[in-house]
């Protein structure tokens, strides 16, 4: 009876063990995406959402996957997301880079913790409406999310409830006509035709044509150099006629990272990743819809894609617009807004200039600066200027990181 009573006490043990051992499921998280993870539980429960994943069991690794995927979701027991290390590297080279980093594991997590879906929906301005976005490629779209400054709130509460309504940044709104004094403007009124080896430059009746030859990539063209602290206006009237080998055109504001007073413009390196940039609006008109990429120099991927109808006049001149106000960068195309943002927009802008097409043919027949800070200048100061300063568009300008999220 002795014996027997022992021997049912250790199978007893064994049982309790085995149910024990049954019921834990694997808690695996990498100490470099360990931080994410812990921000993404925190953003959950401010809104309300309580997670225990050491209790449900997660695995989150680096994993190499097939490019251009950059983080995958697989539903297996316990779950498993993976992220590409070599994207994980590829992000320090970049101004933004924690952002562009949370925005890839916040993505994973809300298809495993979350259950959602892709979500291709759109806001009012043509934005993707969701961080979510994703899956089956969309015809003439990539997957750049705005998850910078203000915009992160927005997108943080999206991800967490799928019903929090369109932000105010996102609504239709026209140019109230607000400039400003103008203090500087393009001085178009002499003739004359320069040429190099990759631009034909020339000021025939007041208006300026510059012809591309044809290159791998485009110029910066600067217009003026002075330095505005305060709010700006920066109005163009152009006309953009490309050819077959669409390239984009578009309006630059050029700021002062460092606040040094002095534009030096650099290769971004993984040691340098922050350098004075600038904001600018790239322009591809189509048949379709025309198309906007809005760029931050210093970030990874175009800051925003919006695509509008109606809004670029195919073949004639258009008038396009950089305006900062209160901390805002506003993108005006025929009075009609584009895109607002709050990235860099606090900055000391020191240059506004032009991207130039690779192809194809632009014109301007007007450049202008106004000011509106706080101290106005009156217009009779109004300097003249004739652009004649030219540099190369650094081949990372426009970075072309190729992002898809992926989940099985």
């Amino acid at each position: 009876m002795k014996n027997i009573s022992i021997i049912a006490i250790l199978l007893a043990i064994v049982a309790l063990s085995s149910c024990k051992k049954d019921d834990f499921k694997r808690y695996d998280v990498d100490q470099t995406l360990d931080p994410y993870l812990q921000m993404f539980l925190e953003e959950g429960r401010k809104r309300g959402v309580n997670l225990n994943v050491e209790r449900d069991g997660l695995i989150l690794e680096f994993h190499k996957l097939q490019s251009p995927t950059i983080g995958l979701c697989t539903y297996v027991d316990p779950l498993l997301v993976q992220i590409d290390p070599d994207y994980w590297q590829e992000t320090t080279q970049y101004e933004d880079q924690e952002n562009l980093r949370q925005n890839v594991v916040f993505h994973e997590l809300g298809h495993g913790l979350l259950n959602r879906k892709h979500d291709n929906s759109l806001l009012p301005n043509s934005e993707w409406k969701s961080i979510m976005c994703g899956g089956d490629q969309v015809p003439g779209r990539d997957w750049s999310v705005n998850f910078n400054g203000y915009r992160k709130e927005y997108y943080i509460n999206e991800l967490f409830n799928i019903q929090t309504p369109a932000p105010d940044w996102s609504q239709p709104q026209q140019f109230d006509g607000e400039k400003g004094v103008l203090i500087a403007e393009t001085d178009l009124s002499k003739d004359f035709i320069d040429e190099d080896e990759n631009y034909t430059y020339q000021i025939s009746g007041n208006t300026y044509i510059i012809t591309a030859k044809g290159r791998s990539y485009g110029m910066i063209y600067f217009f003026n150099n002075l330095r505005i602290k305060e709010d700006f206006y920066f109005e163009t009237s152009m006309k953009y006629n490309p050819t077959s080998e669409m390239s984009p055109v578009g309006p630059m504001a050029f700021y002062d990272y460092d606040n040094d007073g002095i534009f030096q413009f650099k290769e971004r390196t993984r040691e340098r990743p922050v350098n004075d940039g600038a904001n600018y609006l790239d322009i591809f008109p189509s048949q379709e819809g025309d198309m906007f990429f809005l760029v931050n120099s210093n970030c990874g991927i175009p800051i925003a894609q919006i695509t509008q109808t109606g809004c670029y006049k195919r073949g004639q001149f258009n008038t396009i617009a950089i305006a900062r106000r209160k901390g805002e960068l506003f993108y005006y195309v025929n009075n009609q807004l584009v895109f607002r943002n709050d990235y860099q927009a606090d900055k000391s802008y020191i240059a506004f200039g032009f991207v130039l097409s690779k192809t194809g043919v632009v014109e301007i027949n007007s450049a202008r600066l106004y000011y509106s800070g706080d101290e106005l200048r009156s217009s009779k100061e109004v300097i003249r200027t004739t652009p004649t300063i030219r540099c190369d568009l650094p081949a990372k300008l426009h970075s072309t990181i190729k992002l898809e999220y992926g989940k099985k």
